[in-house]
């Protein structure tokens, strides 16, 4: 099969004007096209496109859709991810800390002692040691050299944990003897099981945010164990929709108001910037009716 052929910026505005987009300035929306591409734009387009009577989008687009209202759904999108990511940060360094510290006074070398895990899928824990080993050998962060150097390449685990990325810290807390996973929840106001299924589902939203892609109106696979109703009544309302993109938001929200140091006030300041005029809603990314007045969103 042959692969599309190369449109013009030209030809890719008449293609978007046949499909029922209305274009006032053909410049402003080649500009637009060269900032963003056309194949980034349509994922932002998307929401934007009749159904057919099966449900499924069509290419044609909504009367009086405009290049206007796509980029201020993408500019939207931008502004979120990097709000995202600054709690994001701030949740793994305390998560990281968190382990290394409870785990350390276990065994400073616990992680080289599966006997003392709880290791739920035996092929995990080879996979796992054998990315940290390539990781400690390839850093050249100072405190890793110096124990390679200096102290035999004996690391201990609290030193170990600066060199594991989100995923890696995942599987960490999964191997973790019960009494650490269980502190360790405590600290976020959750138990293990929680906490686990939390940290698997947002290091999708951390890839997300970390290589630019669309996050506003993704759905996630990795859906969190929300706490008993009535816990936190925040958590109740997202309950049909846990595979939203407000809902992995709405875990975030809750670990860093119980992360030290993590700014709790820009993540809902962008979600209230929602660009009413673009012709879509705030649901189309999962939020429910009256999400501002719960006391994650205050």
């Amino acid at each position: 099969m042959e692969p599309k052929p190369h449109k013009t910026y030209r030809e890719q505005v008449d293609l978007l004007v046949d499909r029922g987009i209305v274009i006032d300035d053909d410049d402003a929306a080649m500009a637009l096209l060269r900032r963003v591409g056309y194949y980034t734009l349509s994922g932002y387009s998307y929401p934007f496109r009749f159904k057919d009577a099966s449900g499924v989008r069509t290419g044609r687009f909504r009367p009086g859709t405009s290049p206007a209202q796509i980029e201020a759904i993408w500019e939207f999108d931008s502004r979120l991810r990097a709000a995202a990511f600054g709690p994001l940060q701030h949740v793994e360094t305390y998560l990281r800390a968190l382990l290394g510290y409870h785990l350390g006074g276990v065994d400073p070398m616990i992680h080289r002692k599966p006997e003392l895990l709880s290791v739920d899928r035996a092929s995990d824990y080879p996979v796992w040691i054998a990315k940290l080993d390539r990781q400690v050998k390839d850093s050249r962060e100072e405190f890793i050299v110096h124990h390679r150097e200096k102290r035999s390449s004996i690391v201990p685990i609290w030193v170990a944990v600066d060199v594991l990325d989100w995923g890696a810290l995942s599987y960490l807390f999964s191997f973790a003897p019960l009494g650490v996973r269980d502190e360790v929840a405590r600290a976020f106001g959750l138990n293990a099981a929680q906490l686990k299924s939390w940290i698997r589902a947002l290091n999708v939203v951390r890839n997300v945010c970390a290589h630019h892609s669309r996050l506003y109106n993704r759905y996630y696979s990795l859906t969190p164990k929300l706490p008993r109703r009535g816990t936190y009544p925040g958590f109740d309302a997202i309950e049909s929709a846990k595979d939203s993109t407000f809902a992995m938001l709405s875990l975030l929200q809750h670990l860093a108001q119980n992360t030290l140091g993590a700014n709790t006030r820009l993540l809902p300041a962008v979600v209230r910037s929602f660009p009413a005029g673009s012709g879509l809603e705030l649901t189309s990314m999962g939020a429910p009716a009256g999400w501002e007045a719960s006391s994650l969103w205050r």
